[in-house]
């Protein structure tokens, strides 16, 4: 582990900005509370697009637009050493005129400033689960070529205003989750007519495009910066030694890799080319050449769980415990995956997410989260473990520095974060922070490994 290892914690804007009043929509504002319904409308928002009565999490977030001095004051006492976050494109373009937001371009310029006054390194992703929604009305996301267009101007808008003072970026969140959620990540709204996969397939072809003009434009602009695309880590293992349970495998480790190996390599692997053609989507000579020009500098990777490959179905993993949110907790599964990732690609990983989501009680002002510091311990272990094994690992930044809405439930009570975030899943609450044991255990932590690394 080199002494430039970075020893941090993320966040996004859908999830924790609010700041309602000076941006557009995004496409999870339209995505009401709902433990059991909302990620079926993640894929696919049906019904929502009309906006029925309901309670629309994301709007305020955590009120971060209006606490950020305060919490990331909180954060560098935690002695973060980096930060990352999502820039809401849809506070930097209100629609699609030429003309950005003064406004909110400030804001990330206050934000970033303040990172750097405490010494934490600012890492930006550009678009975190949070596409502007007018982006989706108009040309549905990614399957229209105008959308590329539009994520070109607007990266060239912040990087150009920021690239003195941020030095790693990261163009999608998960990026690979479009197989599953394909209007969260893709913009993509099916029309009942539509073949899913065909307009999976258009909108990866897009969006991988988009990622390598991200590179494309940080290398003209400053050749320094240092790209990179989060992909979700999520080790597959057959349930049984049956071919069957381990050709299933192989196919879900494809459908994850697929995104990967395109933005690393520089070209489509033949299984993904065949599938494009076999889909009929147009692959232009102009666009392979830039995939291939501009691959990233690094992977951006998050890591919860692993999961099963079975012919009967049975996808529970009888030796791994479950959150309360029946994730399983595989700390072995995140070695396993970081050396396959470093053993595909060679290119440096960096880990931005990594946590648990579960119920946090509050007891006397203060939360004893003595099970989440024995999840990140156990998963810091097998990092440190997978970097003796050669793989080149540039930072660890957990999920979440605070407490945000979830994205996969719209909830508050699925709580990741070190601080705790005095909101409730109707809304109600003082938006009061509270750091909890973890706080003070990372804290210590981090000040331990950088005493280790100065010696």
């Amino acid at each position: 582990m080199n002494h430039n290892f970075l020893w941090g914690s993320s966040l996004s804007g859908g999830q924790c900005e609010g700041g309602f009043h000076s941006r557009s929509e995004t496409v999870v504002d339209i995505i009401p509370q709902g433990k059991d319904t909302r990620f079926q409308y993640l894929d696919n928002p049906g019904c929502y697009l009309q906006r029925p009565e309901g309670f629309y999490p994301s709007q305020d977030g955590v009120e971060f637009y209006e606490h950020y001095q305060e919490d990331i004051a909180m954060f560098a006492k935690m002695g973060l050493k980096a930060l990352r976050f999502s820039i809401l494109w849809s506070r930097i373009y209100l629609d699609d005129s030429d003309q950005p937001n003064e406004e909110g371009l400030q804001f990330y310029d206050n934000v970033i400033n303040e990172l750097l006054k405490y010494h934490i390194e600012p890492i930006i992703t550009t678009i975190h689960f949070d596409m502007p929604l007018w982006i989706v009305q108009k040309y549905n996301g990614f399957t229209n070529r105008k959308t590329v267009e539009l994520y070109q101007k607007y990266v060239h808008t912040i990087v150009n205003r920021y690239h003195d003072r941020v030095k790693y970026w990261i163009s999608f969140c998960e990026i690979n989750v479009m197989n599953s959620a394909l209007y969260m990540v893709g913009g993509a709204v099916l029309q009942p007519d539509e073949d899913r996969e065909t307009i999976l397939h258009l909108c990866a072809y897009n969006q991988l495009l988009a990622n390598a003009l991200l590179v494309k434009a940080c290398h003209d602009i400053d050749d320094s910066l240092k790209v990179g695309c989060e992909v979700a880590g999520t080790p597959c293992y057959p349930l049984t030694s049956s071919p069957v349970d381990y050709q299933i495998m192989v196919e879900n480790e494809r459908k994850n890799n697929r995104y990967t190996d395109v933005m690393v390599k520089g070209i489509y692997p033949y299984y993904f080319q065949k599938e494009m053609l076999d889909y009929g989507i147009e692959m232009r000579n102009e666009d392979l050449k830039i995939l291939k020009d501009y691959s990233l500098d690094f992977i951006a990777v998050s890591y919860y769980k692993s999961s099963l490959a079975s012919h009967t179905h049975v996808l529970d993993n009888p030796y791994l415990e479950k959150t309360a949110f029946h994730w399983t907790i595989d700390p072995l599964g995140f070695r396993i995956m970081l050396n396959n990732m470093y053993e595909r690609y060679e290119i440096p990983i960096m880990v931005v997410e990594n946590g648990l989501g579960t119920y946090d009680q509050v007891e006397n002002n203060q939360i004893h989260d003595d099970y989440r510091i024995d999840y990140l311990q156990k998963h810091i272990e097998q990092m440190k473990l997978a970097i003796e094994d050669g793989v080149d690992i540039i930072g660890y930044l957990t999920w979440a520095a605070m407490d945000v809405v979830s994205t996969s439930e719209g909830m508050m009570s699925k709580r990741y974060g070190f601080i705790y975030v005095d909101r409730n899943d109707d809304g109600t609450g003082s938006f009061k922070r509270i750091p909890k044991d973890s706080f003070y255990w990372y804290q210590n932590y981090i000040k331990e490994e950088t005493l280790k690394r100065k010696k």
